[in-house]
């Protein structure tokens, strides 16, 4: 039996569209990227700061933050112009020999972050994905990613990509009892904190020690 899902839109689409309509009447020098030719064939991808990749994943991606353990970041550039940024970092399971029957292990890396702004070119996040992943350093021949279903995604970027969709590992795991979106995520100021995450924050994962604090 399929199961179907209403997850509305996506939240990355939902900011864009929203920064789209008020970032010229909040920016000091009003719409500056009017000015930029966003040709997708103009565009450059580049090795970037974990500075002007965190500017842009505060800002636009549906966490609120960095991931925990980051390895390298990309951005895709017209000029001067940032207009979307990828970060690369630790694959959550390999610490736990998940990879090792695939010979995987040493040479997988996860794609743990991405988000492109308002006025970047629409296959500005496939270009930079794409790009990025060919400048990787030599040792990573494996490059794993995840979707998020209450953030309204479904993978349609990693579609594009080439990806391929092995399913959820947590719920074909039959040591885990799982159902979708049964995860904990808290979010205290705006922030998104995972169970892990919580945990090192509160000391549980209970809602009325979270509350208290």
């Amino acid at each position: 039996m399929s199961e179907t899902y209403d997850i509305g839109k996506a939240h990355q689409k939902t900011i864009r569209e929203e920064r789209s309509d008020n970032a010229a009447s909040e920016n000091l020098f009003g719409a500056w990227w009017e000015d930029i030719d966003t040709d997708i064939k103009k565009a450059e991808i580049r090795e970037i700061s974990y500075a002007t990749a965190e500017a842009v994943i505060l800002e636009y991606e549906w966490l609120g933050c960095m991931p925990a353990m980051v390895e390298i970041c990309y951005g895709i550039y017209w000029g001067d112009a940032c207009g979307g940024v990828v970060v690369y970092g630790t694959e959550y399971s390999e610490n736990l020999g998940t990879w090792d029957k695939y010979d995987y292990s040493g040479k997988i890396i996860l794609l743990a972050r991405g988000a492109c702004v308002h006025w970047a070119h629409p296959h500005s996040g496939s270009k930079l994905i794409r790009e990025s992943m060919k400048m990787l350093p030599d040792r990573y021949e494996v490059v794993t990613c995840t979707t998020d279903h209450a953030a309204g995604e479904i993978g349609t970027i990693y579609q594009a990509c080439g990806f391929d969709y092995v399913g959820s590992m947590r719920e074909s795991n039959p040591n885990v009892k799982s159902k979708k979106l049964d995860r904990l995520g808290v979010k205290i100021n705006g922030k998104i904190y995972g169970s892990r995450a919580i945990r090192q924050k509160i000391g549980s994962q209970k809602k009325e020690n979270i509350l208290k604090i």
